[in-house]
């Protein structure tokens, strides 16, 4: 496998509204209120020209850069996911660094797909992400972390500064969707997720995009 492939469904998620889309002065430090490992794997990932943006399992619950009001409010949470997601900003080396860390594990899944971020009922914005998901309640989840952080290391460039400067002068997020795809393969991958005829789906092979796992969730009554 040379990439990562497309899911086939896209991913909401609800951000707050005093959330610092535009401009974040600690998209690494932020994460220090979870764990030293993620904040080292949000610093790497800058590195990277990705982006760590959140982490949701049974064990840690909803957590990252994009959720950081879930750190604070006790209670917030209302739900249980029993697997693990995590959600990154798409570029070719982060790409290049999650398939080299998929080869040894095969209880994980990776993929490429669209996310928008939600205020309430107002699109904020829609961004290229890969995706990691894992539907197995029993995840090792603390392994693969500390696997992720050794593949991440060994792909960063050395003496890398951008965490630094991101968390000293802020860091200015801007998507742009198309960014590292070719117009080319994108109009192929459409009109071979929109055939309809199975003789055609016989000749070319199946749609480019395979289907999002399934996740179990445990919605909690409110006290």
């Amino acid at each position: 496998m040379t990439s990562l492939p497309y899911w086939d469904s896209d991913v909401d998620m609800q951000i707050a509204p005093w959330f610092p889309l535009g401009v974040d002065y600690k998209p690494v430090s932020i994460n220090l209120f979870h764990s030293g490992l993620l904040s080292k794997i949000a610093a790497l990932a800058l590195g990277l020209n990705s982006e760590f943006f959140c982490l949701a399992s049974f064990k840690s619950g909803y957590v990252g850069t994009l959720l950081r009001d879930n750190m604070f409010i006790p209670g917030r949470l209302r739900r249980i996911e029993l697997g693990f997601t995590m959600l990154f900003g798409y570029s070719s080396a982060m790409e290049e660094a999650i398939l080299s860390l998929l080869e040894d594990h095969e209880d994980i899944e990776g993929g490429v797909s669209f996310c928008t971020l939600r205020d309430r009922n107002i699109i904020r914005e829609c961004f290229k992400a890969i995706i990691l998901v894992s539907g197995n309640p029993l995840f090792g989840e603390d392994e693969f972390l500390d696997k992720l952080g050794e593949a991440l290391e060994k792909h960063a460039p050395p003496r890398e500064d951008t965490a630094f400067f991101a968390e000293t002068f802020g860091y200015r997020r801007f998507f742009i969707p198309y960014e590292t795809d070719d117009p080319v393969r994108l109009e192929i991958s459409r009109l071979l997720y929109e055939m309809e005829f199975e003789e055609t789906r016989r000749w070319v092979g199946p749609s480019p995009e395979v289907s999002f796992p399934p996740f179990f969730t445990i919605e909690l009554a409110s006290g």
